[in-house]
């Protein structure tokens, strides 16, 4: 479901509980072939509660109350529709109640290895995966904390969400981007910690990106760019995160030489590309300044990086930093 529908499905559902909708729904609904608008009957909030945060809040701790959870997590189609529920509710949710319901749920099944795994697969599909709704990392690790820390639970299904976890602490604002290993367009071996500069761009941008090569040809004419990366203040490093192919190695032949350019086809075990294209901008010391930059986001940045050096050859940058740890 687009986020546009779960937002105003959300909306709806809590609007209806005021009015008692839904019991009134099922006590009415005689038609027998029909779906059931909800897997089990979900909680009302009280009238007595008036702000979408309370309202919302409140059915998020008191979701599984009617559930046999036993009937519902022994039917896959049933338990992915009130699981992606669940999760819809957590944005307009307060914190707390969303740590304590999160919390209520696994701790049922502190005991059942098997029911854990469910539940971790569903966060991942709602709250990491390519598909999920909205990304949330502190409700995802919320979901994967006892699973990882429950002795009967194989170390190798362990080490899938391990790996998970690495990428993600490594791809924050602030902290080290992992090094990862790539082969340049001519088929050598280099790090990404080979790349020394002040600042270093790493693009990563998929070899079937139709809005990737609009970026490069805009990054590659823009004049701040140009003279960043020919003095050394700037490395700029486009990785294919899939297989190169023939083509691609003749297109990127046509870039300037002093773009590192290369593949690495498991690169997204170690940095957070679950979207494509994806831009990062790191110091001299590979902290992330910035993630997740666009075109022009990107060459803004330059202007400011380069006006700051034309102005004080001599001085630090940390304009250009704070100006992209706000990106």
């Amino acid at each position: 479901m687009p986020i546009m529908r779960r937002i105003l499905y959300t909306l709806v559902f809590i609007a209806a509980t005021a009015a008692g909708y839904i019991s009134a729904a099922a006590e009415n609904n005689d038609n027998s072939h029909r779906m059931p608008a909800t897997p089990f009957e979900y909680p009302q909030a009280p009238d007595t509660l008036n702000s979408l945060e309370a309202r919302t809040s409140y059915v998020m701790t008191h979701f599984w109350d009617k559930a046999d959870m036993k009937k519902i997590m022994a039917d896959t189609a049933k338990f992915h529709k009130a699981f992606s529920d669940f999760v819809g509710f957590i944005p307009y949710a307060s914190k707390d109640s969303v740590r304590s319901s999160i919390s209520s749920l696994t701790g049922r099944y502190a005991n059942d290895p098997k029911a854990l795994s469910l539940i971790a697969s569903e966060a991942e599909r709602t709250l990491f995966g390519p598909q999920a709704e909205f990304w949330s990392e502190d409700c995802y690790l919320m979901f994967l904390r006892p699973l990882l820390s429950h002795k009967k639970i194989k170390p190798a299904e362990k080490e899938k969400y391990l790996t998970q976890i690495r990428m993600l602490n490594s791809s924050q604002p602030g902290s080290n981007m992992s090094a990862f290993d790539y082969t340049t367009r001519h088929g050598a071996k280099h790090a990404l910690y080979d790349n020394k500069a002040e600042y270093v761009v790493v693009m990563f941008q998929p070899e079937s990106c139709s809005d990737c090569s609009m970026s490069r040809l805009r990054l590659n004419a823009d004049a701040a760019t140009t003279r960043l990366v020919k003095n050394g203040t700037v490395k700029i490093v486009l990785i294919n995160p899939g297989e190169p192919t023939a083509e691609w190695r003749k297109d990127m032949e046509g870039y300037p030489y002093e773009w590192e350019i290369g593949s690495a086809p498991n690169v997204g075990d170690l940095v957070d590309i679950r979207v494509l294209p994806a831009t990062y901008l790191l110091d001299n010391d590979f902290h992330i300044i910035a993630k997740r930059l666009d075109i022009n986001q990107l060459i803004g940045l330059m202007a400011t990086i380069n006006h700051n050096q034309v102005l004080n050859p001599d001085g630090d940058r940390t304009d250009a930093k704070g100006a992209g740890a706000e990106q």
